[in-house]
């Protein structure tokens, strides 16, 4: 059976949005407007992953067959970089505080690496690049991270962030060294997050053919022992080899990157599985919007048959029982809405005591050990040691905590959810209900099918809090080696101890407005769904009223149209279910 195209999936959103019953419900066609939308943008993102200096950026480049993105003998990309498509050449710098700057692409450096702007101090979110290449026309955007294993650890950090929001990904090795045990364990946690992962060995045209067959065999049995990972390919390639190909026009270079097997691979997923996933899911999501219209259709074909006192009946019953249902559910919402309180509160300030019950003694203990152990030093010496020491410890204590709270809430939020969930399906179930028994239908029942907690991304980055400590004074350069000593001596537990508190509450700051964000936008769209169906029926009662009270002629003439667009809807209906067959 040949798949529906993605025109003929948009032809069918287009005959929806023809319907009469629709154009009158202006959230359903804001609904269906926005599905063919995503249809046509078809993004979809690729991320490339791996450990420091495997030459992930290099394959992007190669892939473009452009030297685009910066590239160096040390490790050099610290901030995520977003490749798509655009008409012109264009650069553009998104800071964490939202702010958006446009660039050149000489510029560029400057801002995603580790050189020109070290730890992130400038405070960097994301670049996006759009550049004209054909790569890049089907929707598809390419992304850079940072290397995890490297001496940076919050390069790390953001590689592991970015995965969850990648439809799918690269994961490049290389033959020497072959895979390590930081790689293993980082793709062990990113695995399942990923629907399509190709495996890269890259840097084949440094190595003999020899030691790249025993360095790939390596690989992949370790990937399969170790990571769970079946049935994969392997693909040997040299990038570098592959960009001076594409870039120099020299086909025997280009021939021997062996970068043509890959792209083979990579195009026939973006064209056949990537549209197909993409067609699926849009499908699934018009099915259920069809039965949704198809209920409004029967429930005011229904009502013009029945008698005008009748009607205002069943409507005067419905919009009674209506409020009854909305009391229940604002109910079940202030109960999920009690449990949410209490999560945060135990994550947001049980937990952050007990973290500085534990770690703040010993974060003292080891600073005067320090302390004693650089004694050596000139009082500015001191200080600036000391100053080095404490921001390190302190960044590293907190971001160890945060992982680990990321992922108690992750899961302790996943559940709330998906209760909040439900009850937005019971609410929908009963409305559904009471309308089908005020007009003796035989309904299919629907459900909402929101994706869970799309990104509870809580990215704090202690680049934006910095350790301040004052622990230099005009008199440490001064005064001898007993009294600076003393002076700084003094200030340490007073300084440490504030820094900790500080950011203990900055973190909790952080963690609760993310949560509140993330959980009112998810419920929001839980009440709008909601909305949305109590809308459609009251819409279709309150139609046929109006015409029946305007004459018996005119709601006659109302009949016809229903039919016309309850074929039109069976006709849809089986065009998407071929899709999904």
């Amino acid at each position: 059976m040949k798949p529906v195209s993605v025109r003929e999936l948009n032809n069918q959103i287009s005959k929806l949005l023809t319907l009469s019953v629709v154009k009158e419900n202006f959230p359903l066609s804001k609904r269906l407007t926005g599905l063919g939308e995503k249809m046509q943008s078809g993004q979809f993102q690729l991320v490339v992953l791996g450990q420091f200096k495997r030459g992930k950026t290099t394959l992007i480049n190669a892939l473009l067959g452009v030297d685009l993105l910066p590239t160096a003998v040390v490790p050099l990309t610290s901030i995520v970089t977003r490749t798509r498509y655009g008409l012109k050449e264009k650069a553009s710098v998104i800071f964490l505080n939202g702010q958006t700057k446009a660039i050149s692409f000489s510029e560029l450096d400057n801002f995603v690496t580790e050189v020109k702007n070290p730890k992130n101090e400038k405070g960097v979110d994301e670049v996006i690049i759009e550049y004209p290449s054909g790569y890049l026309n089907n929707g598809l955007e390419i992304v850079d991270t940072p290397g995890v294993g490297s001496v940076y650890r919050h390069n790390t950090d953001v590689a592991y962030e970015f995965v969850p929001k990648a439809d799918a990904g690269i994961f490049v090795v290389t033959t020497d060294p072959p895979i390590s045990d930081v790689e293993l364990q980082f793709l062990t946690s990113i695995k399942d997050f990923l629907g399509k992962i190709f495996f890269v060995q890259n840097k084949i045209d440094q190595v003999a053919d020899k030691d790249v067959k025993e360095s790939l065999e390596f690989t992949k049995k370790a990937i399969e022992e170790k990571v769970g990972v079946k049935d994969f390919k392997i693909h040997p390639l040299s990038a570098k080899r592959g960009l001076d190909g594409k870039v120099e026009k020299d086909d025997r270079k280009l021939e021997q990157s062996k970068l043509a097997g890959f792209e083979a691979e990579l195009n026939r997923f973006m064209v056949k599985e990537k549209e197909e996933i993409l067609l699926a899911s849009i499908s699934r999501k018009l099915l259920t919007t069809v039965d949704e219209i198809n209920l409004s259709l029967q429930i005011e074909k229904q009502a013009l048959l029945t008698p005008t006192d009748a009607l205002k009946e069943k409507i005067a019953t419905f919009d009674k029982e209506l409020e009854n249902i909305k009391q229940e559910k604002e109910d079940a919402d202030f109960i999920l809405q009690g449990q949410l309180d209490k999560l945060t509160k135990q994550v947001l300030i049980e937990d952050i005591e007990v973290l500085k019950e534990k770690k703040l003694p010993i974060l003292l203990q080891d600073t005067e050990q320090f302390y004693s152990s650089n004694k050596h030093l000139s009082g500015t010496e001191l200080a600036t040691a000391l100053d080095s020491f404490l921001e390190k410890s302190i960044k590293s204590i907190f971001s160890e905590w945060r992982k680990q709270q990321e992922e108690k809430l992750a899961q302790a939020l996943k559940s709330i959810l998906s209760r909040f969930t439900q009850e937005a399906n019971e609410s929908i179930r009963k409305v559904v209900d009471l309308s089908a028994d005020l007009f003796n239908l035989q309904l299919k029942p629907f459900k909402v099918e929101t994706e869970l907690a799309g990104e509870f991304e809580f990215r704090f980055s202690f680049d934006e809090v910095p350790v301040e400590l004052d622990l230099f004074t005009p008199l440490v350069s001064h005064l001898p080696k007993f009294l600076s000593h003393g002076l700084l001596y003094d200030n340490i537990k007073k300084q440490v101890a504030e820094q900790f508190d500080r950011h203990c509450g900055r973190s909790r700051y952080d963690f609760h407005q993310r949560v509140l964000k993330s959980v009112t936008e998810y419920k929001n769209k839980l009440d709008e769904i909601f909305e949305e169906t109590t809308k459609s029926i009251e819409l279709a009662m309150k139609k046929s009223l109006s015409e029946k009270e305007k004459s018996a002629k005119e709601a006659e003439e109302l009949m016809p149209l229903i039919i016309e667009q309850e074929e039109t809807l069976a006709q849809v209906k089986m065009d998407l279910e071929k899709l999904l067959s």
